[in-house]
């Protein structure tokens, strides 16, 4: 019995054991494919690039058992879409895409913010570019593919009316360097000083950064991706999906830090308050820049 299935599996999981003999583990990932075909039919895919795109929504530590309580089929329609193949995108807009209408039933938005909604789903789902691989490939089958996609929907459908109100903070794009009872003396003067240097540096910082850093950022810090979700859009086993988060983050910081440097007159060690303060906030800094500076 050939392992072609099973080869493919282990290797995007970055050479682990194989968690069973591998005769088992082809047949354990022939009935996952055929599950996941028999929900689909006439949605054609390479069956070894679907183990490999379920490979990498599986957690490092997880029993290849759980592949069973996976959404199969809707990750094969979502793997099938990324990879472009004809007769899943027209499932998409036949299937799926009618789920923004149920999302966003009760916002009673009008038929030209509907439109401009479902073009927006549509790009976000399927549409890849150099850098980033259509959004669809990061679906993690935890639930139904129809509900994955309504909160997507519903997402950009707040986002959509957020921009239309021209209702955004003034301080969205600020880090959040906001003077707090612990702050000892010193680092609520830098907070309160130099907020607005600290914000340009920052912003100047993030615009250096190469565009895959920028989308990695994006994607983790302002569409809430996790490093699983992101190790499967890029293809990529979760560990190096990680590194690659970690080396966007240092460079940021580090870029931060040359122009903070440059622009203000601060010692050594406050320079190195302030560049811990940023990376303790990095969670909210980038979401509320990304929102303000990336596209």
């Amino acid at each position: 019995m050939t392992s072609v299935l099973a080869s493919a599996f282990l290797a995007a999981r970055e050479g682990a054991s194989p968690p069973e003999p591998l005769p088992g583990l082809e047949a354990r990932l022939a009935r996952a494919l055929a599950t996941a075909r028999a929900a689909w039919p006439g949605v054609e895919l390479d069956g070894a690039r679907f183990v490999a795109h379920l490979a990498r929504h599986l957690a490092s530590d997880a029993p290849v058992e759980a592949l069973e309580r996976l959404e199969l089929g809707g990750l094969y329609l979502a793997c099938a879409c990324a990879e472009r193949v004809p007769a899943a995108l027209a499932a998409f807009e036949a299937h799926l895409l009618p789920e923004v209408y149920v999302a966003v039933s009760r916002m009673k938005l009008d038929p030209l913010a509907l439109d401009e909604l479902r073009q927006r789903v549509r790009e976000r789902m399927l549409v890849s570019t150099e850098d980033i691989p259509a959004r669809l490939a990061a679906y993690p089958g935890t639930g139904p593919l129809a509900g994955w996609v309504r909160a997507a929907a519903l997402w950009l459908a707040r986002d959509l009316v957020r921009q239309r109100a021209g209702r955004v903070r003034s301080d969205d794009s600020g880090l959040a360097l906001l003077v707090e009872p612990g702050d000892d003396p010193e680092l609520a003067y830098l907070k309160t000083t130099y907020r607005a240097e600290f914000n340009a540096a920052f912003a100047q910082a993030l615009d250096t950064l190469g565009a895959r850093e920028r989308n990695l950022l994006r994607l983790k810090y302002l569409d809430g991706l996790s490093i699983d979700q992101l190790g499967a859009l890029y293809g990529v086993h979760r560990s190096s999906a990680a590194r690659y988060v970690r080396a966007a983050q240092d460079a940021l910081v580090e870029a931060t830090r040359r122009r903070l440097s440059e622009q203000l007159r601060l010692t050594g060690s406050q320079l190195d308050s302030i560049l811990r303060l940023i990376s303790s906030q990095l969670d909210v800094s980038l979401g509320r820049l990304l929102r303000a500076h990336v596209d």
